[in-house]
């Protein structure tokens, strides 16, 4: 497995396993874990854009396949869209 599909991979797992309703917790320490987590996410995109910018459309799309359906909602989209938008436009 080449760094770049170890990224990604990481990036896949990262993103099925993150709590997107952080941002509407009441309690601090919930939201700034969810605010690291989400940065370390956002690092991950940097990396594989960076390297495959040509891919990020593709690779957005995929993240917005499999987040988990509890979170399908126009707020997770754009966040999403958000993380690439320094790549896409």
């Amino acid at each position: 497995m080449t760094v770049s599909e170890q990224i990604k991979q990481d990036l896949l797992d990262m993103v099925q396993k993150h709590d997107y309703s952080y941002m509407m917790s009441d309690s601090h320490s919930v939201w700034a874990s969810g605010m690291r987590y989400e940065k370390e996410i956002q690092a991950k995109v940097h990396a594989l854009c960076a390297i495959h910018r040509e891919d990020a459309i593709a690779l957005r799309d995929e993240i917005l396949n499999i987040v988990p359906e509890q979170y399908i909602d126009g707020l997770t989209h754009k966040v999403i869209r958000g993380w690439f938008a320094p790549y896409i436009g």
